[in-house]
């Protein structure tokens, strides 16, 4: 009978996990600290080994390394809460075979093990790379940038086209920038083409100077959604030959164009191999804190500085249309005119100062909650009155998203989560049952 190695210290999720795996046939074996897996995985043989990140007493990163440098290595899979860039990176670098995000979804991860269990042919994912760049502005703890990073350390392991997209200024281009860095032509040139830095006249020739320049290395089309049809050919050919490895960036939805007829479907379909959809700032208020002291760091190198409890509350409050470009032009405000050593609102652009007084910063987020509620409400409420939603059903579906939500802040384990908010854990055993289907 085969076994899996499970090293998860969450005892609900360590059960699922062990029911999952009996379902394939093979045999659990759960270790619940990281020093305990490593002594199982060497006194034992395993099949597979499901390896938490968040472990109490080390990374799930030195385990994987531990694991990795045992005379039969079994395939890892990762598990983490808070996926970084430099952590999906580096599980990629260390040889894991994939990468799974909490809250789990077991029925995307079981297919992925039974295969391991069959010991059908894979591609091994690890790979020889450059070291990993400074990637800090791609921090992210929200759960739309932990798939990115999950993402893009696949697109590093790879050397298949990639189209990024999200709305301006999301960081696409960076992203595509460690994709190049960190991928087998990460020694070679990275060619950035963007076709409004030219004339009408002078575009086509410097498409192609651009192509002949990325030749063994990687090209980067910006807003390939505004080249013009025959350029668009241009990029189709060069995909198929496969002489530079091409990476695009669209803030516009391709699809859209494609039925407006100004993008071409093969081109669509030959660059989203790998595709990768950056989330706007408003989405991931999470990460503004860190977003914000590191680019802050960046427009004063060597500077001692910190941003106050005041302001941080003003740059979580934003909208941010502008995204992580808005918020590094903010911090380079502030650089600009701080004479201390602690940002205050009053250093922060105007727009975004508004928000210190603390009844319209309050304001600010319950007018922008309310607006997503009327939002869903309205598409909630549409239709004859006898077939709408009872008030029960429409109260559980917002429970259901503040209780994913508040599992995603506490590390997707309900015994902190109960803890520090003093649930009855009776009734939030429930609520997961009922309303997120986990027992």
């Amino acid at each position: 009978m085969s076994r899996v190695l499970i090293i998860e210290d969450e005892y609900a999720l360590a059960a699922a996990l062990s029911t999952v795996v009996r379902r394939l046939g093979a045999e659990p074996v759960v270790a619940a600290s990281g020093q305990g897996g490593i002594e199982k995985a060497q006194k034992q043989s395993f099949d597979a080994v499901l390896l938490d990140i968040g472990l109490p007493d080390m990374s799930g990163l030195k385990v994987l390394a531990a694991l990795r440098a045992t005379e039969e290595p079994p395939p890892v899979l990762i598990i983490t809460a808070h996926g970084t860039l430099e952590n999906a990176l580096e599980a990629r670098r260390l040889g894991a075979h994939d990468y799974f995000l909490k809250p789990l979804n077991l029925s995307e991860m079981q297919p992925c093990l039974r295969a391991l269990l069959e010991k059908r042919p894979t591609t091994d994912v690890a790979a020889s790379h450059s070291p990993v760049p400074d990637s800090a502005i791609m921090v992210g703890a929200a759960p739309g940038m932990q798939r990115c990073f999950a993402i893009i350390a696949q697109a590093c392991a790879t050397e298949v086209p990639v189209l990024l997209t999200g709305p301006r200024g999301s960081g696409k281009t960076l992203a595509a920038q460690v994709i190049h860095r960190n991928s087998g032509h990460g020694s070679q040139s990275l060619v950035i083409f963007r076709h409004d830095e030219w004339s009408a006249l002078e575009v086509e020739g410097a498409l192609h100077v651009a192509l002949e320049r990325s030749k063994t290395g990687s090209l980067l089309v910006e807003e390939i959604g505004t080249l013009p049809l025959p350029l668009q050919a241009v990029i189709s050919r060069a995909v198929t030959e496969g002489k530079q490895r091409i990476l695009a960036t669209s803030s516009h939805p391709l699809p859209e164009l494609i039925s407006g007829g100004r993008f071409r479907e093969d081109l669509y379909y030959q660059l989203a191999v790998l595709q990768i959809t950056l989330p706007p700032l408003s989405e991931r208020t999470e990460d503004v804190a860190a977003l914000a002291a590191y680019l802050l760091g960046c427009a004063l190198p060597g500077r001692e500085m910190q941003l106050s409890q005041e302001t941080l509350a003003c740059l979580k409050g934003y909208a941010w249309p502008g995204n992580v470009r808005e918020l590094s032009a903010a911090m380079q405000h502030a650089a600009a005119v701080v004479t201390g050593a602690l940002v205050l609102p009053r250093h922060l652009p105007e727009s975004i100062a508004a928000l210190a007084n603390p009844s319209e910063a309050g304001n600010h987020l319950d007018a922008s909650l309310n607006r997503s509620l009327v939002a869903w409400l309205d598409q909630k409420l549409t239709g004859p009155e006898d077939a709408l939603p009872d008030y029960d059903t429409l109260l559980a579906q917002v429970e259901k998203h503040m209780l994913a939500e508040l599992l995603r802040h506490f590390e997707d384990k309900p015994t902190r989560l109960a803890t520090a908010l003093n649930m009855n854990r009776a009734t939030l055993r429930r609520k997961l049952r009922e309303l997120l289907g986990r027992e």
